[in-house]
């Protein structure tokens, strides 16, 4: 059996140099350091953080390894990929060149690229950046392969014959937009996509550790290496730029957030035209800007990324002066929606909550010690005695149970996948995991039976599908067939707010159902029965929950567990 060890170290806290900073603020910085110990204690976060109030650094902290295989720390200094948190720089380039007279945001798609379809007429670069283009996101498309570049991101989109929607009637997060922003950069600039933001942006900011990793395979100073929720080596393996592609530290990307309280490098003009969310030609507001998601209640920005074993967030907040950045480099270990709203609070001089713990952290911890059996049975005590503290995270405790499968030990997995069916009964993912092991195992009368529960549950789950009809079971017995009229869809649609910053909007068109959550495509959902339903393109299923009354007041999303969406609109 693989060892499962959640390593715990303590941090040296690094505060500003400036004392009467400090003094003010010095609840406020033992607040977040509170927070940050704890969640680094608890498995939650791994990676480096600052955080500035007032424009100055109060609070500047790394936890943990910068490199798992050979146990090396992280330093404040460490850098990371960013993923999506590049995207932000993207558009810097574009408006740049904008200022200069170079290009406009109302040019063409087909004024770069000719060889698009004749669709390319109909997009603008402000399309491009705001994710109203209609262009597909390319990973959507399958493209994801090691050393994937601009040039294969632009053959797979080129060959597309058609957009996804009319551009600027809906917003659909695009990252094949964004590269082809970058490819538009350089032909707008003559220069490679890594030079041109290192002369314009980069070395006029100071922004020594900051760059673009491209085909050049640049070196990265003090680099972290990306992991596994699970440990397991996940690095940054592809080339793209725009959508991604750049490496940078805390302490650089403060240096950008002061550079955008000035007009160091654009006007206030263009800088605030970025921060406006694109109104859509239905006059429905995006909540995102140009490269920037956009909360007009707070007067914050930010964007978050996540690739490869790399969770990263910058936010933000244009009045007060205040900001932080979180950079992880292990995966879905970071519990970035409750550090995050911790960190806001505790700038605000507000209450905060410290993250909950995932209880698939506790079971590993305790299976060490006691094996899985008393693991389990300690874990049930926690769970039910402690709610308040642990939650339920079914995709980590079924992780732990494959990494049992995977060493070959059936009989533990077996009771870890059992665990989650107890505890998520209506999780189909729980009974395809069970029907796994049960097959492992060599019963195969109780496989089937789990496969049966687990494709009624989700439709979509073509692994249970295909295991079915490898065992001699017709799917197609199996498949519900749920059919509703317009009227009865309608009963559905609205807007649900999983998080203050995460909204599931619920449309119709036609007599089909969609789902359009905040800064993701819109997909297709398919009924199951007359209240659940599932996608097609991801391992998610939505439960719609009526009053006494009847009216859908929120919706249950069965995706790693069970989370309510109230209705708001």
């Amino acid at each position: 059996m693989k060892k499962i060890i959640l390593l715990l170290f303590p941090a040296i806290l690094l505060l500003a140099c400036n004392n009467t900073a400090n003094d003010s603020n010095s609840e406020i910085v033992n607040n977040i350091d509170s927070l940050m110990t704890y969640s680094h204690e608890n498995g939650l976060f791994n990676g480096t953080v600052l955080v500035s109030k007032n424009n100055e650094v109060i609070y500047r902290n790394s936890f943990g390894y910068a490199d798992f295989d050979k146990n090396e720390f992280l330093v404040p200094e460490s850098s990371f990929y960013l993923a999506s948190v590049s995207k932000q720089f993207t558009t810097m380039a574009v408006m740049l060149l904008k200022e200069r007279g170079e290009l406009s945001y109302e040019d063409r798609l087909s004024d770069y690229f000719p060889d698009f379809p004749d669709y390319a007429d109909k997009v603008t670069i402000r399309h491009m950046m705001t994710h109203t283009s209609g262009i597909p996101d390319h990973y959507r498309l399958n493209a994801y392969k090691v050393g994937l570049n601009n040039d294969d991101v632009y053959e797979l989109l080129v060959k597309q014959e058609d957009l996804d929607f009319e551009p600027s009637s809906q917003y659909s997060y695009s990252n094949g937009a964004y590269v082809l922003l970058s490819m538009i950069v350089e032909k707008v600039s003559g220069e490679p996509f890594h030079e041109f933001m290192k002369t314009n942006i980069f070395t006029p900011l100071e922004m020594t550790n900051t760059m673009v990793y491209d085909k050049s395979e640049p070196v990265v100073v003090k680099r972290a290496i990306g992991y596994n929720k699970a440990g397991i080596l996940d690095d940054y393996e592809i080339f793209t730029t725009g959508a991604g592609g750049i490496y940078s530290n805390v302490d650089d990307l403060f240096k950008w957030d002061q550079a955008l309280n000035s007009d160091q490098l654009i006007s206030p003009e263009s800088l605030n035209e970025a921060y406006q969310p694109y109104v859509l030609s239905s006059g429905d507001t995006s909540n995102y800007g140009f490269g920037w998601g956009v909360n007009q209640k707070k007067n914050s920005v930010g964007h978050s990324g996540g690739l490869s074993g790399f969770r990263t967030t910058l936010r933000r907040y244009l009045d007060a002066g205040d900001a932080f950045v979180l950079l992880t480099n292990k995966g879905d270990a970071f519990s970035m929606g409750a550090i995050s709203a911790g960190l806001e609070n505790i700038l605000a001089n507000e209450d905060f909550e410290l993250p909950k713990i995932p209880l698939s952290n506790k079971i590993a911890n305790l299976i060490e010690s006691d094996g899985v059996v008393n693991a389990i049975e300690q874990a049930k005590e926690l769970y039910a005695q402690k709610s308040d503290k642990y939650e339920y995270d079914e995709s980590g405790i079924n992780s732990l149970g494959y990494t049992f499968l995977q060493n070959d030990d059936v009989h533990n997995a077996l009771k870890l996948f059992k665990f989650n069916i107890e505890n998520r009964p209506n999780s189909g993912n729980s009974y395809d995991s069970y029907a796994q092991a049960l097959l492992a195992n060599k019963d195969t009368i109780a496989s089937i039976e789990n496969y049966i529960l687990s494709v009624k549950m989700n439709p979509n789950n073509q692994n249970g599908i295909s295991m079915l009809d490898s065992l001699g079971v017709d799917s197609n017995e199996v498949l519900p067939k749920i059919k509703l009229s317009e009227d009865q869809l309608d009963a559905f649609v609205g807007k649900y707010e999983l998080d203050p910053d995460f909204i599931l909007n619920i449309i119709r068109e036609g007599n089909q159902l969609y789902i359009n959550p905040t800064g993701q495509n819109k997909t297709e959902l398919f009924a199951a029965t007359e209240s659940k339903y599932y996608s097609k393109t991801v391992d998610a299923q939505i439960t719609f929950n009526r009053d006494g009354s009847g009216k859908v007041v929120s919706l249950t999303l069965h995706q790693g567990g069970d989370n309510e969406a109230i209705r708001i609109e």
